[in-house]
């Protein structure tokens, strides 16, 4: 093969290489941001090393990802990380990576090794990954979903862990950064800078960030199960504080997330903008009316359990939907915290 030939040859093969990365990887990316805003998000060590790739970055990160995509599928995660790393390095404002990158630390790598210890610690490893990717993207309701869902689930593992952590400096510069997007009126509350939350009750809080990052501006706003996670993990908050004897504890979330359900079906209610939102609204109803109705009986038995005549009374407006009013009687003095003996075998017991 002459030089002229190889060179021909190796350009043909190289733009060939450019069309199947596009053909392949163009649905999987997200939508375009402005040039300015990349290198915005890059630190010093980070834009001299996309400076220097000039034009090819994107066929850099499309090969890279391909590689990371074949290690992934092969079980080689910790090769699937360190590519996925060097691809947000360079392109910072895309969310796959960062959320690829969270996923294979706290579930695929975790699983991979043998101590609670060790499990833990690549759990932690991948929240600070998807913290990072946020603080990079932060208007991805997808990321900041991510991170909610990391501590609702792989959190159901390590109770213990995570409620002796202050998760404050860690998650306050989320919130802060969605509070800074939306309405005053909106604004998540920040986490206390002590210890003691249980893993459903960070992802409560991340879930209403959710919905509120995604609602900001007019928009649709996020896919509807992000909605119903919300009052969801507030009962399972309630549900760990019941097993573990704080029956008072238990009712007063049980009484939140009944709450949290009431917003759920104002937004179920309301009038869709096309067919595929009204379905995913009546399927929400539907939800609604299930989750809530057997809410509401667990509620109001463990009222009656601990409250005397001002339990029935609180049972008796929980079964009426009179929540302002059972809330009311919830902030009265009274009630016993817990009860050793309840006579109730709930159908959930055991369950997180």
């Amino acid at each position: 093969m002459t030089p002229r030939l190889a060179l021909i040859s190796g350009i043909a093969l190289l733009a060939a290489a450019q069309g199947l990365a596009w053909w392949v990887l163009t649905p999987l990316r997200p939508v375009p941001t402005r040039a300015q805003e990349v290198y915005d998000a890059l630190t010093p060590g980070e834009f001299a090393g996309t400076l220097m790739l000039g034009g090819f970055r994107g066929t850099a990160c499309d090969l890279l990802w391909m590689r990371a995509d074949m290690a992934k599928e092969a079980g080689r995660f910790y090769e699937s990380v360190a590519l996925f790393q060097t691809i947000s390095r360079i392109q910072p404002r895309f969310e796959q990576p960062w959320q690829y990158m969270a996923w294979d630390l706290a579930y695929n790598i975790s699983h991979e090794v043998e101590s609670q210890e060790a499990k833990w610690s690549w759990v932690v490893a991948g929240i600070r990954t998807a913290v990072r990717g946020f603080g990079r993207n932060p208007g991805s309701e997808k990321l900041l979903r991510h991170l909610a869902w990391m501590f609702h689930h792989k959190g159901d593992l390590f109770h213990g862990q995570i409620e002796a952590a202050n998760w404050s400096s860690e998650l306050n510069p989320v919130l802060a950064a969605v509070n800074a997007q939306i309405e005053p009126s909106k604004r998540i509350e920040p986490f206390p800078d002590t210890a003691g939350l249980g893993n459903f009750a960070v992802s409560s809080r991340l879930y209403r960030a959710c919905v509120a990052l995604a609602e900001r501006e007019g928009r649709r706003g996020p896919p509807a199960f992000v909605r119903r996670m919300v009052p969801l993990a507030i009962e399972s908050d309630g549900n760990v504080a019941r097993n573990r004897g704080r029956h008072l504890d238990a009712l007063r979330r049980y009484q939140a997330s009944l709450e949290a359900w009431e917003e759920v079906a104002v937004w179920a209610r309301a009038t869709p903008r096309d067919d595929n939102e009204g379905n995913q609204r009546r399927m929400t109803l539907d939800s609604y009316e299930r989750n809530s109705g057997a809410l509401r009986r667990k509620a109001a038995q463990l009222a009656r359990q601990l409250g005397g005549e001002q339990g029935e009374a609180t049972a008796q407006r929980i079964e009426e939907r009179d929540l302002a009013g059972a809330a009311a009687l919830l902030a009265r003095p009274g009630w016993r915290t817990s009860a050793a003996k309840l006579g109730v075998r709930w159908l959930d017991e055991g369950l997180r």
